[in-house]
């Protein structure tokens, strides 16, 4: 099933001029006026067959949030997009969905995660990223899941209105003849407002304001399959943006007898359940004079360095939270020695966030000329981007004995990795991602063998890559089984 690109952006557009409709001034409206109203959309909404088993087959475009910072170029933002298969039993409080993940550079994961009366998990379907590990989730998310996914259904979205019982106390109405549009607002609590508005003929849900959640949807290309009626077309505002977060899809609505048993199970094969992320980071000499910073989830991956009286770290994610216990616990370990350098690989978010509790501190960042270029320019870091501190990377520049190498690839416009000749050890972030239990991915993104060729035609001796995410022990044995399972 392929995103339809133009159908979307056609949707944007008419999306974007319909945020006129939210500087509508209200007009007070008889107790009548309101309950007629929505007693006329209950009357039209019920016509709808019942959904209780259900099953959605949707396409997500991503354009919003931190987008630029997960992209090729900074400066000129990819898309993220996602397909889903989606089975809902809103009766029993099950369900199972299947999504692709589309990301930059042809990095692919497949996963499914479930719900059944007991349990609730996550796995991946092609290696990547928990190979067969198994991400244990709660079973109190349902309702929020739930509610993520509801609002994309136009009939389901509705629902808080018709299910409100003092209408003429927590809803006020205005019709706009001249448009043939109505708006409702509905406050069902002090700090709760949400704006509906509908087109008159045919009635139809055409957008929502939840303005408590500063999150606007519009709904359009309405159809009939399968006895519903219902938006196939929904672009998602957050935060106040004036260009579209999310441009979803909906390509079908089916009834369900039930969900098949054995998709709210764990599949053969699949475990054991990765551990809970405990956020107590430990450091092992891996090296002489080589230590590896991460705690009991394998999630990031920190290295550093002693050497003499000065430490040179290698990664800074993901925030300063972590960045700051990765620096106490650096220090706690070697008291009195300092903290001279930080090294990240390329300027995504979750590689730069930290970099704050260094600069701080007044040590030195260093990265290649485009990162850094990325860092200062990163939304984040504009109040305080004079104290931070850089030392621009060249390729094939050693320092200290340590060797960097800086590659155009398709992950990132230029991403480095470092060698440690002399302990036979490899420090990368993302172009090598390797499961933790060392599931071969049925897929290689192209920057994976971007670095693969590059590491075999410069004859880099190694024993040893420490990857940023999940498996910091990849053997050389690992990264050829990699790269043939995928010829």
């Amino acid at each position: 099933m392929k995103l339809s690109l133009g159908r979307f952006f056609l949707t944007v557009a008419v999306a974007i001029s319909g945020m006129a409709l939210f500087t509508i001034t209200t007009a007070t409206a008889s107790a009548g006026e309101v309950e007629d109203f929505v007693a006329k959309l209950k009357a039209h909404y019920q016509k709808m067959p019942p959904l209780k088993v259900f099953s959605m087959t949707h396409n997500y475009l991503y354009l919003g949030g931190n987008g630029a910072y997960r992209s090729w170029d900074y400066q000129a933002p990819n898309r993220y997009t996602a397909f889903k298969v989606t089975e809902f039993d809103l009766e029993k409080k099950h369900y199972v969905e299947n999504v692709i993940h589309n990301y930059a550079g042809g990095r692919r994961f497949d996963e499914t995660h479930f719900q059944n009366d007991t349990d609730s998990f996550r796995y991946a379907k092609n290696g990547l990223p928990h190979g067969r590990r198994l991400v244990r989730q709660s079973v109190d998310d349902f309702e929020s899941f739930k509610n993520i996914i509801m609002v994309n259904i136009d009939f389901f979205a509705v629902k808080p209105l018709l299910e409100e019982s003092n209408t003429s106390g927590t809803i006020k109405f205005h019709r706009n003849k001249m448009s043939g549009k109505t708006t409702l607002i509905h406050k069902p609590a002090t700090d709760k407002v949400v704006e509906y508005v509908f087109s008159d003929n045919p009635l139809r849900l055409l957008s929502i304001n939840n303005k408590s959640m500063r999150r606007i949807y519009f709904y359009d290309d309405y159809q009939t399959t399968n006895g519903f009626s219902f938006a196939r077309s929904i672009v998602q505002y957050y935060n106040g943006a004036t260009t579209p977060t999310f441009i979803k899809r909906i390509e079908s609505l089916d009834i369900l007898e039930e969900i098949d048993p054995a998709k709210l199970q764990i599949p053969q094969g699949y475990g054991p359940i990765i551990p809970i992320n405990d956020g107590i980071l430990v450091s092992k000499e891996i090296a002489p004079d080589l230590y590896l910073v991460t705690d009991s989830s394998a999630l990031r991956n920190v290295l550093f360095k002693v050497n003499g009286d000065e430490i040179a770290v290698f990664g800074a994610p993901v925030n300063t939270e972590l960045a700051e216990q990765t620096i106490k616990l650096i220090l706690g370990q070697f008291p009195k020695k300092k903290i001279a350098s930080v090294y990240v690989t390329h300027p995504h978010s979750d590689h730069i966030a930290g970099l704050p509790a260094y600069a701080k501190r007044g040590i030195m960042i260093r990265a290649d000329a485009y990162s850094i270029a990325g860092i200062k320019a990163y939304p984040r870091f504009i109040a305080d981007i004079a104290t931070f501190k850089f030392q621009v990377i060249e390729h094939n520049q050693m320092i200290d004995g340590i060797h960097f190498y800086v590659l155009e690839n398709t992950h990132s416009k230029r991403q480095s990795f470092v060698h440690f000749k002399d302990s036979g050890i490899i420090y990368q972030a993302d172009f090598l991602d390797v499961a933790f239990d060392n599931t071969m991915a049925k897929e290689l993104p192209s920057y994976s063998k971007t670095f693969i060729d590059f590491v075999r035609n410069r004859k880099l001796k190694f024993s040893r890559i420490v990857g940023h995410h999940r498996n910091n022990n990849v053997s050389l044995d690992v990264m050829n089984i990699t790269d043939e399972a995928n010829m």
